[in-house]
């Protein structure tokens, strides 16, 4: 019998290492925050995971507390609030100062009481807390716009970027890690929830940068005379030069010339893009930006649908970083989290909006032979941290998840699983030899 006992106690132990294990690698757990204001007064609308409702804030102090310790805070805030200053149990903390609408911060020591002290004005939807451990995925870290591009995506409104460039951005920034960057030649403050997809949408394909607006507020144009009057020639092409010179870009794509389905500002943004591909190298040009970036000459750009050195794009090769899911199924996943422009619109790899279709309007490193990759002829040389794509075909994914809108419960990981499965083998064994010993004894 003291076999048995000795044999028992070892199994205990590992379960007990399984579980210790098992929690330090678990998804960080939520926490409920409680919000007051400094009068004690409760903001519920702060804690109900509801973006639209939303609490104007004075410039007076906001505290958090939660009845567990707390090592992250993440706030979404409904327009770029300004920065903000804080204290975590007494030690400062601050943050705003990117205009981040979805922004997380790292609470490393942990603390039980938070306080903020955003700028009078400021608009906030939600906050949520988080404890020790790896944050869920739908919890968006985003870095700041990037200095230096490989692959710069300029499209006009939230949701064309999965519509018409297709698996573009989870081929290359989530499979291959690119540096990939996204302007938009519109913005959306008009329509409080559309940003809020926009960021949805690109943090599910494998963005991680964030994205640029203009100052061009989001409206229809039934012609490219229309949008120009409404943006002003000059303007336009300012804009995008000003993206080129910023982004250095290796590669660039743009819209259709005829506007996709004939939207005027589609047709602008194009335009303006070509004509700005062709001036963004001379410094005597826009000098302003000149001044500010130094000048750039983009060695390569491809236009949706252009009719000359077309291309056509694979999106149907299983991506590892996304559990085998295509480049296409990727992007129809993230254009769902556009949920507002669901019932117009469909992203399509075939017909006249085809998503897989590009032309190379503008190169400096001569015309595509083999096709089926923004980067080729880009050499070494050139571009330092290119990697020729060779994506291993994987098993046939499972059937696509639809989006919630909501946080998703926690899932293991691969590297959970990994060491998992040897531990439960483990107690397998240890269970059969237990089982083996007593029954000899009862002999």
């Amino acid at each position: 019998m003291k076999k048995i006992g000795c044999l028992l106690a070892i199994l205990a132990i590992c379960a007990a290492v399984l579980g210790t294990v098992s929690a330090a690698e678990a998804t960080a757990a939520e926490i409920a925050p409680q919000v007051t204001d400094e009068a004690g007064n409760r903001y519920g609308a702060l804690e109900d995971k509801n973006r639209n409702s939303k609490l104007e804030l004075s410039a007076q102090t906001l505290t958090i507390t939660a009845d567990e310790r707390f090592y992250g805070v993440y706030l979404i805030w409904d327009q770029p609030p300004g920065a903000w200053s804080g204290a975590a149990d007494g030690t400062a903390v601050s943050g705003g100062e990117n205009g981040f609408l979805h922004e997380y911060v790292p609470l490393e020591s942990g603390c039980n009481t938070l306080t903020i002290t955003p700028q009078a004005g400021a608009l906030c939807c939600d906050i949520y807390l988080f404890g020790a451990g790896e944050l869920p995925d739908w919890v968006q870290r985003w870095q700041p716009p990037l200095e230096d591009a490989d692959l710069l995506l300029l499209p006009t409104h939230a949701d064309d970027e999965h519509l018409y460039f297709g698996g573009a951005m989870p081929y290359y920034a989530g499979e291959l890690q690119k540096k990939v960057q996204v302007v938009y030649f519109t913005n959306h403050w008009a329509e409080p929830y559309r940003p809020h997809e926009l960021l949805d949408g690109l943090w599910t394909v494998g963005v991680t940068a964030y994205p640029v607006f203009s100052d061009v507020v989001d409206r229809y144009a039934d012609s490219i005379e229309q949008a120009r009057a409404m943006v002003g020639e000059e303007e336009g092409i300012a804009f995008q030069v000003e993206q080129l010179r910023r982004f250095k870009p290796e590669v660039v794509i743009g819209h259709d010339l005829n506007g996709e389905y004939g939207h005027g500002m589609h047709k602008f943004n194009a335009y303006t893009l070509q004509q700005a591909l062709e001036l963004s190298g001379d410094p005597q040009q826009f000098p302003d930006s000149a001044a500010q970036y130094g000048v750039w000459e983009v060695p390569k750009a491809y236009l949706h649908l252009y009719p000359e050195n077309q291309i056509t794009m694979d999106w149907d090769v299983p991506l590892e970083r996304f559990e085998g899911k295509t480049a296409l199924e990727m992007a129809v996943l993230g254009f769902a989290e556009h949920r507002s422009q669901q019932t117009y619109f469909k992203v399509e790899d075939f017909g006249p909006y085809d998503c897989r279709l590009f032309g190379l309007c503008h190169s400096t490193v001569g015309a595509d032979v083999q096709g089926g990759d923004f980067f080729e002829n880009l050499a070494a040389e050139d571009y330092s941290d290119y990697v020729a794509p060779t994506p291993t075909p994987t098993p046939t994914p499972a059937a696509t998840p639809q989006p919630t809108g909501q946080p998703e419960p926690p899932k293991k990981d691969g590297n959970e699983i990994n060491w998992m499965l040897p531990a439960a083998a483990a107690l397998v064994v240890l269970g059969a030899a237990v089982l083996f010993v007593y029954r000899r004894n009862r002999r």
